[in-house]
């Protein structure tokens, strides 16, 4: 299993990509909203099922009053009929983020209880970059994230402006992965190949020193599903998104594990008996699952 990190530098589809490698995979997955803007999820893909009463927001107010492990656990909705995919719904009001600022790092811990315990492969969305002077924003993005992820995945498409508008961000992770993370080397770029494009995958991991683990297709039906919804939802299946999304999301488990074992990285220990319940009773209902569920 893996805890995987999907950012960008600019709006480049952080959150389709993230939600078609969830959808994708052939594990039991959790999908984590964890932008620091409205998560578009509930009003997209789910098409309004939940509101405002569920959500990323509720666990700051949770870890205040010591409860974050129970709150995640009641806070988490399912993606597909049997459960075996979960998503974490993200906020309703960018301004909730800064309220977010100490609960990253413990929220944290829990993804990697998920991952590490649980046997889900976790993949946080973590949105558009935010960047301060000395690089990464802490309070106001999602760092701590990062810094425990296996791999942190920016998206980028193949067109010249996009590479352009990442590049300046590929310098800050770098720095912020080695100082604060596993190392610089947990970066990947997975491409979207955007029509307007014309770069290679190898022309763009020259051009930002960052090798590219994965690509997908530019898959307008599948976007507008994931972004706008659907009274009729296709099959999954079906998309060329998914289809592509299911062979990459194997290429990146694969890579996550490989790093994982060549760095060593032991479990990490549950950080207390409460968490280790949560762990036990998400585990007993994974099971593995077809892509439509």
């Amino acid at each position: 299993m893996s805890l995987v990190a999907v950012v960008s530098a600019h709006s480049c589809g952080s959150t389709v990509t993230s939600l078609s490698l969830a959808l994708a995979g052939d594990r039991p997955t959790l999908l984590a909203e964890c932008g620091a803007t409205v998560g578009s999820v509930r009003t997209g893909y789910r098409v309004g099922e939940w509101g405002g009463e569920v959500g990323l927001w509720h666990l700051a107010q949770a870890d205040r009053q010591g409860q974050l492990p129970e709150a995640f656990e009641a806070h988490l909705r399912r993606l597909d009929r049997d459960g075996n995919r979960l998503w974490l719904p993200g906020l309703t009001d960018p301004l909730q983020a800064a309220a977010l600022a100490q609960t990253w790092e413990p929220l944290g811990t829990l993804l990697q209880a998920m991952d590490q315990h649980a046997g889900y492969d976790v993949i946080a969305d973590c949105g558009r970059i935010v960047l301060k002077p000395g690089g990464v924003h802490t309070s106001l993005f999602p760092a701590p994230l990062l810094w425990r992820a296996d791999l942190v995945l920016l998206v980028v498409r193949n067109t010249i402006t996009s590479v352009a508008q990442t590049s300046p961000v590929v310098r800050a992770l770098k720095e912020a992965l080695e100082q604060h993370g596993t190392g610089a080397d947990a970066l990947r770029l997975l491409l979207v190949k955007d029509p307007a494009g014309n770069l290679s995958s190898n022309e763009i991991g020259a051009r930002l020193q960052v090798p590219v683990v994965a690509a997908l297709p530019w898959d307008e039906k599948a976007a507008r599903l994931f972004t706008h919804g659907s009274a009729r939802t296709p099959k999954l299946s079906a998309l060329s998104l998914v289809k592509q999304a299911r062979e990459e999301s194997r290429r990146i488990e694969v890579d996550a594990r490989t790093r994982r074992d060549r760095l060593g990285m032991g479990l990490a220990r549950m950080s207390s008996p409460v968490v280790a319940g949560l762990v036990q009773r998400l585990a007993s209902h994974r099971r593995r699952g077809s892509v439509d569920g």
